[in-house]
């Protein structure tokens, strides 16, 4: 029986022949280089702000595209091609069949958002910005949320199709967010009456990392599609950095969607 580590490394070798996880990698390093040129010749506050929304704005949504591409295939990709069918023959647990495949996939996306990582902090120097710490904590912020929809997709690829999949990974991504938003909206006052519900559903669901950097982006409203600012009827609300409580919260999220997906990956007929 392979090891566990051997396991994930057949899994990155096979995701590293995958030509649209490659041209995502240099297609975000393309990215970065253009905002870093839109960028230069400004003063040095507004060059920083440029380069920060930039790389805010790839890592949202292309690390979207990238973790629910991911994850959408983890299962049902190789369960349909008879590769897991063969695994498990070989006498290998089904959960740990899923593990590899998981446990792959989320080293292959952090591979492609340090790629991101480093030619942002180049960009940065380039600028004669140094290096940007805030801008590094933000990717670390998106790297959890990116991983609770690649695993979210993945727990649906036990089950359903790669587009249901993707749907389902993008949806918890798009609620993580939500409910942070509508919390600090809650927090401001402006809810009304549907403060009690917002602050439940904020305790048990997801919750979407905002970092201090995006969040004084937004307040200046200089974020850009990474955090445009959030008007509910005529009032502005800033969304404030994150605390421990929300890393955690999240961090436990992303235990129960692996847990899904070894339940759901069980039952399903190799």
């Amino acid at each position: 029986m392979r090891g566990l580590g051997a396991m994930i490394d057949a899994s990155l070798r096979r995701l590293a022949r995958r030509r649209w996880l490659s041209a995502a990698v240099a297609t975000g390093a393309l990215v970065v280089a253009v905002v870093a040129g839109l960028a230069a010749g400004g003063a040095t506050a507004t060059e920083r702000d440029d380069l920060r929304a930039g790389v805010a704005g790839l890592l949202l949504l292309g690390g979207l595209i990238v973790a629910l591409g991911l994850g959408a295939a983890a299962l049902n990709r190789d369960a349909e091609r008879g590769y897991l069918g063969l695994l498990a023959a070989t006498g290998v647990g089904r959960p740990r069949v899923v593990l590899e495949s998981l446990a792959g996939r989320l080293v292959a996306l952090a591979a492609v958002l340090a790629v991101w990582a480093v030619a942002a902090q180049i960009a940065s120097l380039a600028l004669g910005l140094g290096f940007d710490g805030p801008l590094l904590v933000h990717t670390f912020a998106m790297a959890e949320l990116l991983a609770l929809g690649l695993l979210a997709a993945a727990a649906a690829s036990a089950v359903v199709g790669q587009v249901a999949s993707f749907i389902t990974g993008a949806a918890v991504a798009v609620i993580a967010q939500a409910v942070v938003n509508l919390k600090a909206a809650a927090d401001d006052g402006v809810i009304g009456t549907a403060e009690g519900p917002i602050r439940a559903f904020y305790a048990v669901l997801p919750r979407a990392i905002t970092s201090p950097m995006i969040s004084d982006l937004q307040a200046r409203d200089v974020a850009g599609v990474a955090a445009p600012q959030i008007d509910i009827n005529g009032n502005i609300v800033i969304v404030p950095p994150s605390g421990l409580a929300s890393v955690l919260v999240t961090l436990v999220w992303l235990g129960i969607f692996a847990l899904l997906a070894v339940a759901g990956f069980r039952r399903r007929t190799l």
